[in-house]
Parts: C-alpha cells; sequence; structure tokens
C-alpha cells in the first residue's frame, strides 16, 4: 500500500469512526445503549489509530472514556458475569487499561 493511499484509508477511518461515536453519543442522549458491536467497533478503531500515532477524534476519546468508565463499574461487581465472547471480553480488557492510565 501506497503512502498516499495510507493516508486516504486512515482519513476514512478517522471520519467512519466520528460518524459513529456521533451516534453513540446520540444514543446515550436519547437514553438508549450503544451495541456491543458498536463499542467493539470503536476499541478496534481506537487500537489502530494508536498503532499508527493518528490522534483520535475529540468524538471518539469521549465515548471511550464513558466506556472505560462503565467498565470500572462492572469490573469492581462481585458477581460479573462472563459471555465468553472473546470480542467484548478484549474490548473489557482495552477499555480497562485505557481507564488505568487516564488516572495515573
Amino acid at each position: 500500500m501506497s503512502a498516499g493511499a495510507s493516508s486516504e484509508h486512515l482519513s476514512e477511518v478517522l471520519r467512519l469512526c466520528t460518524a459513529l461515536a456521533y451516534r453513540a453519543l446520540d444514543a446515550r442522549v436519547v437514553g438508549r445503549s450503544m451495541p456491543a458491536e458498536q463499542a467493539v467497533a470503536l476499541a478496534k478503531t481506537a487500537r489502530l489509530l494508536q498503532d499508527y500515532g493518528v490522534e483520535w477524534p475529540p468524538l471518539l476519546a469521549q465515548v471511550l472514556h464513558e466506556l472505560a468508565g462503565k467498565v470500572g463499574l462492572l469490573a469492581s461487581a462481585p458477581e460479573r458475569e462472563q459471555s465468553g465472547d472473546d470480542d467484548l471480553q478484549g474490548l473489557t480488557l482495552f477499555l480497562a487499561g485505557f481507564s488505568k492510565k487516564d488516572r495515573a
């Protein structure tokens, strides 16, 4: 992949993740929860952007902060149910690390 194509692809990733983060915030405002698949997609996008050294869009950072807060509450619950879904477990681990990094 050429450098120009990489830049174009990353621009499209930024556009799409911003749109998805906006949908997640919009859902929260009207009292709906974000589907787990969207949370996983945003976490994977954040990791991709981090791997390429691209700054996260503000909406993505806001959504991840909110998810990290929720994961922190869930992780401290004594009767936490394990789902068996690798993506959701990976999301939990990713966001837990993100949350701990912010507290330091």
